[in-house]
């Protein structure tokens, strides 16, 4: 067994187990909860007693039934290409031990993931965040990586890949250092702003610890229309006199807001118009509907299927699962696709227009579950669009499928089938991976 012991405890925050939770639990207590849906928070890393207030604005935000903490640490010390993970087991702290996820194991094969000791050695920034969780938290695992030189596109897509609907990402970040009051909070209003904009550019600009895992946040943030918060800021010089040489600290939450990701009555007319006015005009001319207004939440990045029916009768369904354009522009290219390039199905000709309708199913994007029993899995794929994957065979149907089942075993027996698999393949369901999602319209 592996074990991360607490190097800071006694210095930078009290390894007396009563006193550290007694002081903790006095700094959220001044802190709010929003009741927001809560995907990520920046919080700082210094002694608690000069970020410690600030801290715990944003882990006061985080839910109680978050099952999984992606921690983001800043490399210090040591000049770190990539992204660090340390093969440990636990994590300690003078509260308890820490559960370190198995994704430890599998994400040291993941592009610019680097495995350096040396990188951990005498660095604090993820160590000081486990005494809070552990009391926000109860039943929790953690994964922690030290971020240094990356590419922040790729970084987003590697912390994307390893979050789950139940997940948190901590971003452990402080902001300008050893500057004069008034200069740090100029340089410190400058780096906020650009986060709460999130304006990936800036913060090249910005002076800010890990300013690599900051611009992958706010792109994994802009990806999943996510909106940030400013919490609280502080520096150094609000909590004691020296003023001349402070630091910086904030704490930022990056939550979904739910009624923002769902769409009006009048923008689903709109996708159906669009869908029907694409397909008509292709079948008839060959040319591409494009140009018209549209409502700017069209322009957001997601996925979506474009179903035509006669009747009741199936007459073609494309889309796709991951986004790859704004959905606008998805939906003219799936609809036309439905109309004339489904396998399955004859074009579409001019004449059977009349007598069609149509439908655009817009998707959220699908996250990873991993059923620890086949009664967890029912639950969490019950009512959702469904993806099943292994060895390259893949399939997926659509929430509305589950009108067609009596039963969740039906549901994915049919879809096994789908993908080219046995039947009950599903119940060996540790051997696969199902990925859900639902409907934003």
């Amino acid at each position: 067994m592996k074990v991360r012991e607490p190097k800071f405890a006694g210095s930078w925050y009290s390894s007396d187990p009563k006193h550290l939770s007694d002081e903790i639990e006095s700094y959220l207590i001044d802190a709010e909860n929003l009741d927001l849906n809560t995907k990520a928070v920046i919080v700082p890393h210094a002694g608690y007693m000069f970020s410690g207030r600030t801290a715990a604005h944003g882990f006061k935000q985080i839910k109680k039934d978050t099952d999984k903490v992606i921690i983001l640490g800043t490399s210090h010390r040591y000049p770190l290409r990539g992204a660090c993970v340390v093969d440990y087991d636990y994590y300690d702290s003078p509260l308890g031990r820490v559960k370190v996820s198995a994704d430890v194991k599998t994400i040291i094969d993941e592009k610019e993931v680097v495995r350096i000791s040396e990188a951990d050695t005498d660095e604090h920034s993820i160590e000081i965040e486990i005494p809070f969780l552990q009391k926000v938290l109860t039943d929790f695992e953690i994964l922690p990586i030290i971020a240094g030189k990356i590419n922040p596109n790729e970084f987003a897509d590697l912390i994307d890949k390893y979050s789950t609907d139940n997940s948190v990402i901590v971003a452990s970040v402080d902001l300008s250092h050893f500057h004069d009051y008034n200069e740090a909070i100029k340089l410190d209003n400058f780096t906020v702003n650009s986060i709460l904009e999130l304006n990936t550019f800036n913060i090249k600009k910005a002076e800010i610890d890990s300013p690599y895992a900051i611009e992958a946040l706010l792109n994994l943030a802009k990806r999943k229309n996510w909106k940030a918060k400013l919490l609280d800021y502080k520096n150094s010089g609000d909590i004691i006199a020296e003023r001349k040489s402070v630091v910086g600290y904030s704490a930022i939450v990056f939550y979904e807001d739910d009624k923002a990701m769902y769409f009006t009555e009048a923008e689903k007319a709109d996708m159906i118009k669009t869908a029907k006015k694409t397909a008509e005009m292709y079948v008839k001319t060959g040319i591409i509907n494009k140009g018209e207004y549209h409502s700017k939440k069209l322009d957001r990045r997601l996925a979506c299927f474009v179903t035509i029916k006669d009747g009741d009768e199936l007459r073609g369904c494309i889309g796709t699962i991951e986004p790859v354009d704004t959905l606008y522009n998805s939906i003219i290219e799936n609809s036309i696709s439905a109309a004339t390039r489904d396998p399955r199905f004859k074009p579409i000709r001019e004449k059977e227009l009349a007598g069609l309708n149509y439908e655009v199913s817009v998707l959220s994007v699908p996250e990873l579950v991993k059923p620890e029993t086949i009664d967890s899995l029912f639950s969490a794929i019950k009512g959702k669009g469904v993806i099943v994957n292994k060895d390259m065979r893949r399939a997926v149907y659509l929430p509305q499928v589950w009108e067609h089942f009596r039963s969740e075993g039906d549901f994915l027996s049919s879809l096994c089938q789908k993908a080219g698999m046995y039947k009950e393949e599903w119940k060996d369901y540790k051997s696969m991976k199902f990925y859900v999602f639902k409907l934003l319209n």
